[in-house]
């Protein structure tokens, strides 16, 4: 499982993304599952849906060693056991990634690039987003609208949300090296930074925050 994406975002945020490129039998040789998590692997019906949760693991005993677990919460957040860090996931195609924080919350989305989204974007984009979309790189630019709402999602916690009506996102072009959004909810107000990266055909979106002391 070759590392091709590394990055120290600062001193308390750091970016991995694997490409998995081995069969499951060969991760499972070189992962230790919990029994609990044997039980989760083997729930799962498809290959490559035991393939991503395997990688993801390797990834993170890579990173952090294999005393770290993770958790998920009820609403599907993954939390880390043994650990004080905070940790976002994604995976798509035969890609899996992890953005783990230090005193900071982090939120990852990645995608692969195809004209599907074309058909959804309505289901996700209000329409003062959809008119702020640019024709030249389109595709381009209407999934990192949906990556960026997959963030905020992930950084509020719960997936009750609106995607519409309570995730905003500001106007920006495709070439913008950062951009921004928000949660609006009565509970939970909050404005997040945007940054991604390119690669393969994918897009990879991120973001992180300090946590208020």
């Amino acid at each position: 499982m070759p590392i091709c994406n590394q990055i120290q975002i600062n001193n308390s945020c750091r970016l991995i993304v694997w490409k998995t490129s081995e069969p499951l039998e060969e991760l499972l040789q070189i992962v230790r599952l919990t029994p609990n998590e044997e039980a989760k692997l083997n729930s799962f019906g498809s290959q490559s849906r035991k393939i991503e949760f395997a990688a993801t693991r390797c990834l993170l005993q890579l990173c952090l060693g294999e005393n770290v677990q993770i958790k998920n919460d009820e609403h599907g957040k993954p939390h880390l056991i043994n650990s004080d860090l905070n940790i976002s996931i994604s995976h798509t195609k035969s890609y899996v990634g992890i953005l783990i924080g230090d005193k900071h919350s982090v939120a990852l989305d990645m995608e692969y690039l195809s004209d599907r989204v074309n058909r959804i974007a309505c289901r996700f984009l209000s329409e003062t987003e959809l008119n702020n979309i640019e024709e030249e790189n389109k595709i381009l630019h209407l999934y990192q609208h949906w990556c960026a709402k997959e963030c905020l999602i992930k950084m509020y916690g719960k997936k009750d949300v609106h995607l519409i009506d309570e995730l905003k996102i500001s106007p920006f072009s495709p070439g913008d090296s950062t951009f921004s959004g928000q949660v609006y909810r009565t509970d939970f107000s909050k404005t997040y930074t945007f940054h991604y990266l390119l690669f393969d055909n994918h897009l990879l979106v991120y973001s992180t925050k300090r946590n208020q002391q």
